[in-house]
């Protein structure tokens, strides 16, 4: 649809700017938005805050199970028909957690919603935008992934939604949205075809006349790249810096409300400005990660949110804890397109979805057990003073996992040639533009 209304645009910018709409709506509602009901869920049921945890970190884990099974099938049945499913399913996950009455309703709405985000969340986005582009694939993940941040500057709408109509019904406003405006740009997420006539990454040549040759998509073997040590110290350091960074987004705006004494209008304007900067680093981190050494971006990245998190851990005023927000906002935002475009750039394309599918998994295990450990220190200390140390020395031990994760360069030279030897064989899955199945 969106190829039709600008065809003179490369398709693979109506790929991200669609996904990257998509990946507003689905932060907005599951990610940063569920802050605002942490407290009144709490108030209106007495459950601990370490229980109420426990149901983002039980999201975080299960979107993270599912992960490898979205990637399979996203590298099977094409991203667009994944894609509607998730959306389809997260909606029904908010409207069964619109009826929670018990603490085990509320897990299992977690689940639903966990599984559904998996299916149509950036892990999506990013496996059609990476068939579109290779000399400005980070740039372009950067530029999907701003749909993310900018879900965080929806907080205040979604806070606005709470306060107005109750918890109850803006969260059925909210799974009425995911299913219509989620569905209607789902329709433009497609892997880059066979045949596509424009050139790869929408560069243009001096000579109109000139027709580049096909690139070879290549990919290393998923058994392969599971036993490679970079992807094993990619997938370990990601677990360790999400125990941190998920940390923080679940418990932003409790921890001002508790700790400071914030008012929630005041605490989703915080979500706003982390937003802000974080887009900042999205784009910054993304666009550097295409000149330079992604593992070493990654690491400041990270070195960012660690700072930012000892900050927060010495706050004693708004003021110092807007300081740390800063600190760690461009960190966490420039960590989220450099991740995969190292996958893709390290491993190749062609099995792409379960590649990031399986990191998915492995980094989801931190992302839960550090906001439900973060809930019971609170609980045992009264305050997140604590909790926002450990989150930082977690996070630290990432950074010298990435700078030991180098380019698997033999592995690399094999899967090429042996792309290239399918091409020349007339074999359709070693071209580089080749669609996953169902991706039309």
């Amino acid at each position: 649809m969106g190829r039709r209304l600008f065809p003179n645009v490369y398709e693979g910018w109506v790929v991200v700017t669609s996904a990257a709409l998509i990946m507003l709506a689905m932060s907005a509602a599951f990610f940063y938005g569920f802050g605002t009901i942490f407290k009144e869920v709490i108030d209106e049921f007495g459950w601990s805050v370490a229980a109420t945890s426990l149901a983002f970190s039980l999201r975080s884990e299960v979107g993270g199970i599912a992960a490898p099974l979205v990637g399979v099938m996203l590298d099977r049945v094409g991203p667009r028909r994944v894609m509607i499913g998730g959306l389809l399913v997260s909606a029904l996950g908010i409207i069964i957690m619109s009826l929670i009455q018990e603490l085990w309703h509320f897990y299992a709405a977690m689940l639903v919603i966990a599984v559904g985000s998996s299916a149509a969340g950036g892990q999506v986005g990013l496996v059609a935008v990476a068939s579109w582009f290779e000399q400005r694939r980070a740039s372009a993940m950067s530029f999907m992934t701003i749909g993310g941040g900018l879900g965080g500057l929806l907080v205040i709408v979604i806070a606005w939604l709470v306060e107005w109509l109750g918890w109850r019904s803006a969260l059925q406003v909210l799974g009425v949205f995911m299913a219509t405006g989620g569905v209607f740009f789902a329709l433009n997420i497609r892997a880059r075809p066979v045949d596509h006539p424009q050139p790869m990454d929408g560069l243009k040549y001096a000579d109109d006349e000139i027709v580049p040759a096909p690139l070879v998509r290549w990919g290393i073997p998923v058994r392969a790249v599971l036993k490679s040590h970079p992807f094993l110290l990619l997938a370990v350091g990601m677990s360790l810096y999400a125990f941190g960074s998920t940390t923080f987004v679940v418990h932003q705006i409790p921890y001002l409300e508790k700790d400071l004494d914030v008012s929630k209008a005041a605490a989703s304007t915080t979500v706003a400005v982390f937003t802000v900067f974080s887009i900042v680093g999205r784009l910054g981190f993304g666009i550097i990660a295409d000149r330079f050494s992604k593992a070493s971006v990654l690491a400041v990245s990270t070195a960012m949110v660690v700072l930012g998190l000892v900050v927060l851990a010495m706050a004693n005023s708004f003021f110092v804890a807007m300081v740390a927000i800063l600190i760690i906002a461009p960190g966490f935002g420039g960590a989220i397109p450099v991740r995969p475009a190292m996958l893709a750039d390290y491993f190749g394309t062609k099995y792409f979805g379960t590649i990031n599918g399986l990191g998915a998994l492995i980094m989801t295990t931190g992302g839960a057990i550090g906001p439900w450990f973060v809930g019971w220190a609170v609980d045992r200390t009264g305050n997140y003073e604590l909790g926002w140390y450990v989150s930082a020395a977690v996070t630290a031990a990432a950074i010298p996992l990435f700078l030991m994760a180098k380019p698997p360069d033999a592995l690399v030279v094999a899967a090429r040639a042996e792309a290239e030897a399918e091409r020349a064989a007339g074999g359709l899955g070693a071209t580089a533009d080749a669609p996953m199945a169902g991706g039309h």
